[in-house]
């Protein structure tokens, strides 16, 4: 054990002078929900991004772009669905199709991410779509070196009935060196609306290439559903400056996750 792990540290102080323009993601979420009705779910996600300047990797990998305060446009798609096991004999299935498009601005000490996006909701049978477009808008400044914090609004318009919903937005963000030379990422980010929801999230950088945090989900629906409180476990590993590897795993009242993510810069 202690072999590798000292292996992962040489790998990961080989990775630090790498440079990049562009970066793809990807990865899929199950979602194991404690309840009969439900036969299967997930999420789907991917997403490319193209900086205006080379990324120079110094530091955390992970964290390069934010470090570097680089610019960036990007392009995302999401597939998310529920499929619920029969009633009758007839079985209902909830999809999301979402393609969204945004970019992410730092001037000096500001910050401003924009970002628009299209799809449909999905209900079958019988077969019916409901046109959805989001939207986001934040400004940001950073008072001190590498802490963010950012304000806005995050919102959504559907066709489907009660749907609509333009939340308050808040972001945080700080990556800042340890005293025994290694990193750690505190991150925090709420809409306040319909629907609030709140995340936070913690790594620590165990070198360049490697690194293992915590994380919190709650969404507050404000009705009759249930809340939804999950507790995180993730880690990401750069195989080498150019792809790495990632999963988490979540743990909550009535439903886990597990999802397995994958990056690629070029």
């Amino acid at each position: 054990m202690n072999k590798l792990f000292i292996a992962l540290s040489l790998m990961g102080l080989a990775t630090t002078s790498f440079a990049y323009n562009g970066q793809v993601e990807g990865g899929y979420t199950f979602r194991d929900f404690d309840s009969n009705a439900v036969d299967t779910s997930g999420l789907f996600e991917l997403k490319g991004t193209f900086y205006f300047e080379n990324v120079n990797s110094k530091g955390p990998l992970n964290e390069a772009a934010f470090l570097g305060h680089n610019s960036n446009v990007y392009l995302g798609y999401g597939y998310d669905f529920t499929k619920f096991n029969p009633v009758l004999g007839q079985s209902t299935k909830y999809e999301t199709n979402l393609l969204s498009a945004g970019i992410e601005y730092f001037f000096d000490q500001f910050y401003v991410n924009a970002e628009l996006g299209y799809g449909q909701d999905s209900v079958k049978p019988p077969k019916k779509d409901y046109d959805l477009f989001t939207y986001r808008a934040l400004a940001g400044y950073m008072p001190i070196s590498n802490l963010l914090l950012a304000a806005g609004i995050d919102g959504y318009n559907s066709d489907f009935p009660n749907s609509d919903d333009t939340r308050f937005a808040i972001q945080a963000k700080y990556v800042t060196p340890i005293s025994n030379g290694n990193t750690i990422n505190l991150e925090a980010a709420a809409e306040f609306g319909d629907i609030d929801e709140v995340r936070l999230g913690a790594d620590y950088y165990f070198n360049p290439a490697f690194s293992a945090g915590i994380g919190y989900e709650s969404i507050d629906y404000s009705n009759n559903t249930p809340d939804e409180d999950t507790f995180l476990i993730r880690s990401k590993y750069f195989i080498n400056p150019n792809l790495a590897v990632g999963g988490a795993i979540g743990f909550g009242d009535n439903l886990n996750t597990y999802n397995i993510n994958a990056t690629l810069r070029f």
